[in-house]
């Protein structure tokens, strides 16, 4: 994923982040475990709002920026999804979350802290379309020097089923506050994939900034291999 954004500063921020994951699913129950590796060039705190985006808390109005690589922290994730069949096909999936300070502090891409979080996501198939809402909520860890908010998320779209081997998703996201310096976050998001077959699945994916709080463009591509 790259991004950049002002986020209500005078200078642009630059977040570059690739994402290695591994999920292992078992029936309704699935576990996922990632570590991003990031490079960062701009000022300021960077940190990731509860959809996931990366925003700026600068306290500094003026100053050089400074470019910042390495590996970030541990991010663990476990949800269960309840069957349409047992909702009168609606599917419920519900997510708890977990940011594990694991980078070096001394790289500057991390808060230092730990952050929990959980989301409920709803959603229903009417033939190509797939609508759904999803609402999310981060208990922030407070690094030293800084003052965090706990944060919401509603994020609400839907998918269409373009082929058998092709899938679009559209959304708006909204994230809210997550310092004074820092206000709410509302974004269109868009991607598209394309189902290789069983096992590999590739998605592109961009995301438009409408206010100061998210970034202004980014853009990404994740790639999903099935070992079974």
């Amino acid at each position: 994923m790259d991004t950049h954004g002002s986020y209500g500063t005078a200078q642009k921020t630059n977040v570059f982040l690739s994402l290695a994951t591994i999920s292992v699913a078992n029936s309704d129950f699935k576990f996922s475990a990632s570590v991003p590796y990031m490079r960062i060039s701009g000022r300021g705190l960077v940190l990731f709002n509860a959809s996931g985006n990366p925003i700026v808390v600068n306290r500094r109005a003026v100053g050089p920026a400074d470019v910042r690589t390495g590996w970030g922290d541990l991010n663990l994730s476990a949800s269960y999804t309840i069957p349409s069949s047992v909702l009168d096909d609606f599917e419920l999936r519900i997510s708890g979350l977990a940011k594990l300070p694991t980078a070096p502090s001394r790289r500057r891409l991390n808060t230092g802290e730990a952050d929990i979080g959980m989301s409920v996501d709803v959603s229903r198939q009417w033939g190509a379309w797939g609508p759904f809402l999803t609402v999310g909520y981060m208990d922030r860890g407070q690094p030293r020097g800084y003052t965090l908010y706990n944060t919401t998320s509603v994020s609400a779209g839907t998918s269409l089923q373009l082929r058998d081997d092709l899938v679009a998703v559209a959304s708006y996201d909204y994230d809210s506050a997550d310092s004074p310096l820092v206000p709410s976050a509302h974004q269109m998001f868009g991607s598209l994939s394309w189902i290789r077959d069983d096992r590999v699945t590739l998605t592109g994916y961009s995301t438009v900034g409408l206010n100061a709080g998210s970034p202004d463009l980014g853009a990404g591509l994740l790639i999903s291999y099935g070992l079974n």
